[in-house]
């Protein structure tokens, strides 16, 4: 009998050792070595999101074109125009939809081989993305060009980068009148003999801003009166508001083509406006 158990105990182990092998041989693991999944059809455009940006920030609009959704891991935006600043990390999933997901990347200094007039060169979003699967992948996605978001940032920073090498600009002391405005001088000191003219002026949304007379200076700067009036009142549009001080004007330079330059505003002088249109509106608090 004893004989008997064992032969029967080794019967029953090698069925079950052949089993297992042929499960094995019929179920073999994932190759390793096996291709990963195609990488996500994604296309993206260069953005600005007027109520959202910051300066020195573009949205770059990701759509997904598929039928599964992506999760973008890192933007770089690549082009000339802007010094690179390397890949940016996300975590922000893309449905596959007609709509792009915004991702607020930066984007460097630019580069103004053509001054003032200079224009957006080509550029690309490398997207890191990671699909349902897993699997990773780095998309190169080219974006339109020409490029009038790109020309436009281009072009302000360029201007910014003209006037700055011409011109020291101050915002004097405020004054108030009997209407309660305000009015306070923009002085533009030139730092390199050249002649400066200021032409226009623009306000934000809380705020109209209107430009007086000239005064020239000795070195070729000059002296310009600003008024300042509180123009909205509503909730909303102080509340949302995201550059009240968002204050503008156009320099000349030797009589060549105004450039829109910001204007800055010190902390002195943003308390006096917020004064005036706590005022004019009635007590806002």
């Amino acid at each position: 009998m004893r004989w008997v158990r064992i032969g029967i105990v080794g019967a029953f182990l090698l069925a079950a050792g052949s089993a297992g092998l042929a499960g094995f041989l019929a179920s073999p693991d994932p190759d390793p070595g096996a291709p990963a999944s195609a990488p996500p059809d994604l296309s993206a455009t260069a953005e600005i999101r007027r109520s959202f940006m910051e300066p020195g920030i573009v949205a770059i609009a990701v759509t997904n074109h598929g039928d599964a959704p992506v999760r973008v891991l890192g933007v770089e935006l690549v082009t000339d125009s802007f010094a690179p600043l390397g890949e940016q990390e996300f975590d922000a999933e893309v449905p596959p939809s007609v709509n792009p997901r915004d991702l607020m990347t930066a984007y460097g200094s630019a580069q103004c081989p053509d001054g003032a007039a200079s224009t957006a060169a080509p550029a690309t979003a490398v997207l890191r993305v990671e699909t349902e699967d897993g699997a990773a992948h780095v998309v190169t996605a080219a974006l339109p060009h020409p490029n009038g978001t790109l020309d436009r940032l281009v072009k302000e920073a360029c201007a910014a980068q003209v006037i700055a090498a011409a011109a020291a600009i101050e915002l004097g002391p405020m004054a108030q009148a009997e209407n309660g405005t305000l009015t306070a001088d923009l002085t533009l000191r030139s730092l390199t003999g050249a002649e400066l003219a200021v032409t226009d002026v623009r306000g934000s949304v809380l705020f109209a801003l209107t430009a007086g007379g000239r005064e020239p200076a000795p070195d070729g700067g000059a002296v310009v009166a600003i008024g300042f009036e509180a123009v909205r009142c509503d909730g909303h549009a102080i509340g949302d508001v995201k550059q009240p001080f968002g204050f503008t004007a156009w320099i000349a330079i030797d009589g060549a083509e105004p450039v829109a330059t910001p204007i800055p505003v010190p902390d002195e002088q943003r308390d006096d406006l917020w004064a005036m249109l706590d005022a004019a509106c009635g007590n806002l608090d």
